[in-house]
């Protein structure tokens, strides 16, 4: 409530209004809610009348608001700012219209929700275009994420829709797949029901992927594991500056296999050995580290040096913009005349060079650097990226490294060590060194 005192202390002196000062604070300093809008959420007479009982005195016309009978700074129509208060009007104005933002809870207000669960939503974005929304806790990819997606991709199909936008307005993209139901499967010992959840995320993985019309993912703030791989899918990403993308799972003692193994083997591995008598170990190398140290991009810009977006994708300033450019990107690309893309041939290393990253392990444990478990886990990850026990390389399908990434997951089920990371991480929000 001071820092509030004080952003009223100082209008008209920095700005005229409430409004830029919170802009100011959120855009230029990550702020979640700038002053003013800590105060309504605190109740601007409740913390006034807390200021005056502690002698502090508070701004004239913040008095003057409270006088006739204004209990807020923003003038709230279903849960949206509509306008905010003017002091020199003394009344509320209408906040501008901005052409570039796309709200999800006015495509609510407008009745443009099509259909909705406890974890997803999918709404009209108006010119033909679909929103996949995530509303579950901490937009953690689960059940009902994947059955929506599912139906908005068969509601793709209508001729009325043109594209799809996945996107949302939560604090994060998406933290990754939801991993309580993997760790008391995994202490069950119910691997056939892991199995089946890992091919369900494939199996649509690999549809928005090869989708007969434009999808595009628009991620923001964190976007791990799962959602990483979500990225790593998506035919076009319209990405926030402030991306924080990564394939985290090495962390809980697996590895990502909801495609996201095959995507690192494809946009890394694959597209180094396009090149004439190219070294495959360099690359690989690159591979394995991103993924086995859970290397995290801490930039949309990094991301693309990390191989997780692409040339083609975009990075977006303003957050705010993310969802109305994707939305765009979309139509142009169907203006552009959109094609799927074709599956891909990957290349697939074998046993000379699965034996180097083993030494490479073998010497990480002996130094210290890893724990007999990192180095279990290690080899997996590995045996996948090489493309398993071939005697020689060569260029296998995407659905080779799929299955290859998929057994891996279900060996380490069966680890009781990495079941032990899976419910650290659940417990504590940290990874656990065992």
């Amino acid at each position: 409530s001071r820092l509030g005192l004080y952003a009223a202390s100082v209008i008209p002196e920095i700005s005229d209004d409430v409004v830029d000062i919170d802009r100011a604070c959120r855009w230029g300093f990550m702020w979640e809610l700038g002053p003013f809008e800590t105060w309504d959420a605190l109740g601007v007479r409740r913390a006034a009348d807390r200021m005056r009982a502690e002698g502090v005195s508070v701004p004239a016309w913040v008095e003057a608001m409270l006088a006739a009978g204004v209990e807020s700074f923003y003038d709230r129509k279903d849960r949206r700012a509509v306008g905010c208060y003017d002091p020199r009007a003394k009344a509320y104005r209408p906040l501008p219209a901005d052409p570039n933002v796309i709200s999800i809870a006015g495509l609510r207000a407008e009745g443009r929700e099509l259909r909705r669960n406890d974890s997803a939503s999918l709404l009209d974005m108006g010119d033909g275009v679909l929103l996949l929304e995530f509303h579950s806790k901490v937009n953690s990819l689960d059940e009902d994420i994947f059955n929506l997606a599912q139906e908005g991709l068969d509601e793709l199909k209508k001729d009325e829709w043109v594209g799809l936008v996945i996107g949302n307005d939560g604090k994060h993209f998406s933290v990754g797949a939801n991993i309580f139901t993997i760790a008391v499967a995994a202490q069950q010992g119910e691997t056939d029901l892991i199995d089946a959840a890992i091919r369900k995320m494939q199996g649509l993985l690999q549809s928005i992927r090869f989708a007969p019309k434009p999808v595009v993912v628009a991620p923001f703030g964190m976007a791990l594991g799962g959602g990483c791989e979500l990225i790593m899918a998506a035919p076009r990403v319209v990405a926030s500056c402030e991306t924080y993308a990564g394939l985290v799972e090495v962390g809980v003692g697996l590895i990502p296999a909801g495609t996201g193994s095959k995507e690192i083997a494809r946009r890394i591995i694959s597209s180094a050995m396009q090149t004439p008598n190219a070294l495959v170990l360099p690359a690989l190398q690159q591979a394995f580290e991103q993924v086995g140290l859970a290397k995290v991009a801490t930039s949309a810009a990094e991301a693309r040096q990390m191989h997780i977006l692409g040339e083609r994708d975009r990075i977006v300033m303003n957050q705010d913009h993310l969802l109305a450019e994707a939305k765009r990107e979309v139509l142009a690309m169907v203006n552009a005349g959109y094609r799927p893309a074709a599956p891909a041939r990957l290349y697939a290393a074998g046993r000379d060079a699965y034996a180097a990253l083993q030494v490479a392990l073998f010497q990480m444990r002996e130094g210290h650097y890893a724990s007999e478990h990192d180095v279990r886990v290690g080899r997996q990850l590995g045996y996948v990226l090489c493309g398993g026990d071939l005697s020689e390389g060569t260029w296998v399908d995407e659905d080779y490294f799929l299955d290859l990434e998929r057994q891996a997951f279900l060996n380490l089920c069966r680890e009781p060590k990495s079941i032990e990371r899976i419910w650290y991480m659940l417990q504590h929000n940290k990874p656990l060194r065992n």
